[in-house]
């Protein structure tokens, strides 16, 4: 079994963040999440390095609200 790297798997969650913000489903995020390991690295990643690259993407789309709501209230 070949494990991902940090490095790999915040690059899935950029995937996941881009795919969210055309989609604005967190499901397609996780399959193209998915798609983008198996494309990009040839490997197919374990559901819990899916999850984290989603939760990681997610935290990434809190940051860009928590920062566009403090712009708008400036």
């Amino acid at each position: 079994m070949t494990y991902l790297t940090d490095a790999q798997i915040e690059e899935m969650a950029e995937t996941a963040l881009t795919s969210y913000e055309v989609s604005c489903s967190w499901g397609s995020a996780t399959q193209a999440a998915l798609e983008h390991s198996l494309d990009e690295f040839g490997i197919r990643p374990s559901k819990s390095a899916v999850l984290l690259s989603v939760k990681l993407a997610k935290l990434k789309w809190h940051a860009i609200s928590i920062k566009v709501k403090s712009l708008l209230q400036a």
